[in-house]
């Protein structure tokens, strides 16, 4: 997106909770962005010191808690929702259950005005629910390619919220 005033919020280790707790402290105040694409929960998915692992439904209400606090900031600024994307190598791995109940109970979100959802799913995983390597080599987190499929899957969107 060369050309493109672009602000990134996301820090490695994100949760729902941190973006709330960043927004509820001044980090989006005064800003009017025309576009913001939300992409947040897999963290929710595993538990650490901190934090125990969230439920889907649980992690779907921190989720439409952030938009709601954007749209209370920037009301008139499109909101793009991601599904949470696939992690693991396979289709049976035990995240895979976890984050399709998180996109089903998400998508009615983009009903909502200003808001749109995006499950992106079916731009990284082979037919047999294969997660590759080539896209994700961890297993959850892009490789280069994996953000160019991501870009160009986004990129209506952004020209539409943003002009070309």
């Amino acid at each position: 997106y060369a050309g493109r005033r672009v602000l990134n919020l996301g820090f490695g280790w994100d949760r729902t909770q941190n973006v709330l707790w960043r927004l509820d402290h001044g980090e989006f105040d005064g800003l009017r962005p025309k576009l913001v694409v939300l992409h947040i929960g897999t963290n929710n998915l595993t538990g650490t010191n901190h934090a125990r692992e969230n439920t889907p439904a649980e992690i779907v209400e921190g989720i439409t808690a952030i938009c709601c606090r954007i749209r209370i900031r920037s009301p008139y600024t499109t909101i793009l929702v991601h599904g949470v994307f696939p992690r693991g190598a396979k289709a049976n791995d035990g995240f895979r259950p976890k984050i399709a109940a998180i996109n089903q109970l998400l998508a009615p979100i983009g009903q909502t005005p200003g808001i749109q959802y995006m499950d992106l799913a079916d731009k990284f995983l082979d037919a047999d629910g294969t997660l590759p390597h080539a896209l994700f080599d961890d297993g959850t987190h892009p490789t280069p390619e994996g953000y160019r499929r991501w870009a160009a899957a986004i990129k209506p969107v952004i020209d539409a919220a943003c002009g070309k």
